[in-house]
């Protein structure tokens, strides 16, 4: 009996040992799940971490781009403002010294030589001379100085003064307007001086 006892015995272990060896498998093969899914969740987490921040770091980089575009385009406006003030100045200025160059001394003998400069070019034809309406009481002294007899009339277009000849046969126009000029000083310098706002 002590045999069977014997045996029994070695099968308990056996049976004991067997099974403790199964479990110790099986809590390793659960620790090893656990630790995979503590893994994964762990890199999950991170992924979305990361992609979040990612988001705000967009976002607050999107933010910072509007604000500084914003204040650029603020910046830009006052200076284009700013420019425009101080170009306005420098021509209402120009145009001041010009309407007292024309009640100068020097305004007749400048407007006489101008018109003696290019009276050549409308002798032969039906030409149309417009002075501003302050030098048409000059209409003589401009006929005279075309060297043959002309139409002399009033324009309002000229507010400054200098004049316009028209050649009505061939359309040729020379425009010696001191408002012609101060025009096209005022787009020389907005081209030329420098001041362009980008």
């Amino acid at each position: 009996m002590q045999n069977i006892d014997q045996v029994f015995l070695y099968m308990k272990d056996e049976i004991e040992r067997q099974a403790k060896s199964e479990e110790q498998a099986i809590l390793n093969e659960v620790k090893a799940l656990e630790d995979e899914a503590y893994e994964s969740m762990k890199a999950e987490a991170k992924r979305d971490a990361d992609l979040k921040l990612k988001q705000e770091e967009e976002e607050m980089s999107s933010n910072a781009s509007a604000e500084i575009s914003e204040s650029h385009i603020e910046r830009t406006k006052k200076l284009i403002e700013k420019r425009d003030e101080y170009v306005k100045n420098i021509f209402d200025q120009a145009r001041d010294e010009l309407k007292a160059f024309v009640k100068s001394d020097e305004y007749l003998p400048f407007v006489e030589a101008k018109i003696k400069k290019v009276a050549a070019d409308f002798k032969d034809s039906k030409s149309i001379m417009y002075v501003s309406h302050d030098d048409f009481k000059n209409k003589d002294a401009f006929v005279k100085a075309f060297g043959t007899d002309i139409e002399v009339q009033a324009s309002d277009d000229i507010q400054i003064g200098g004049f316009i000849l028209e050649n009505k046969a061939s359309s040729l126009v020379v425009d010696e307007t001191l408002d012609f000029a101060l025009n096209n000083q005022k787009d020389w310098f907005n081209k030329n001086s420098g001041l362009i706002i980008r």
